[in-house]
């Protein structure tokens, strides 16, 4: 199911990422339409960054302390904050891994969990990067990104590479308006973090468009 989804780990070279990035990518029209949930707090990007499309390629806005800072509801909130304790499994970490953490997201200038604060790819980028992120960087894949995507395994890191691609060739704001409308609860559409198996507002199962937990 993995090798469907897209996340087969596989050797990936400079040059052939490089070379796909190049190609056109698939076209999204009608998946960015705007969605209001309730109890969530979404912030509207006015500053033309894309905040939420971080340097490693990562979408935010999927991150359990980005939503735990940005869900209004207080019950839901405190499920983020505070998680029941689930052990962790093969690419999947456990449920208390960013307990009590809160965000903003990478590029938002606000408020950064510690991890993120001290990452250094995202150090790097803002200092080499006109967008402050490694999207068009002649230097991908490097040791920096490679080595937090070997980290612990997790799934949602093998997204990383692909969606530096998608980045390179929608553009940010685009990317971050598909990608929030693939992490919604397709019945009610309350944000799904990466690791929700279903709902946290409804109980609705996780969308067949994120990538599988078995």
């Amino acid at each position: 199911m993995r090798k469907e989804m897209g996340l087969t780990k596989v050797k990936i070279t400079r040059r052939s990422f490089l070379k796909e990035a190049g190609v056109a990518g698939a076209t999204v029209c009608g998946l960015c339409f705007s969605l209001k949930c309730p109890g969530f707090d979404f912030k509207q990007d006015v500053s033309g960054k894309a905040p939420l499309a971080a340097a490693c390629g990562t979408y935010c806005g999927a991150c359990p302390a980005y939503l735990a800072r940005h869900t209004a509801d207080g019950q839901i909130r405190q499920k983020r904050i505070s998680p029941e304790p689930v052990k962790a499994q093969k690419g999947i970490p456990p449920s208390d891994w960013m307990k009590g953490l809160l965000c903003d997201g990478c590029l938002s200038g606000g408020q950064l969990a510690g991890h993120c604060q001290g990452c250094s790819i995202r150090l790097h980028a803002m200092e080499t990067q006109k967008d402050a992120r490694c999207t068009n960087c002649a230097d991908l894949p490097c040791y920096r990104i490679t080595g937090l995507i070997n980290m612990g395994g997790y799934l949602h890191r093998q997204e990383y590479l692909p969606n530096l691609k998608k980045i390179r060739e929608m553009g940010a704001q685009e990317w971050v308006k598909y990608e929030e409308e693939r992490w919604r609860c397709p019945r009610c559409g309350n944000p799904i973090s990466w690791y929700d198996a279903g709902c946290i507002n409804c109980g609705a199962p996780r969308s067949e468009r994120l990538f599988p937990l078995v």
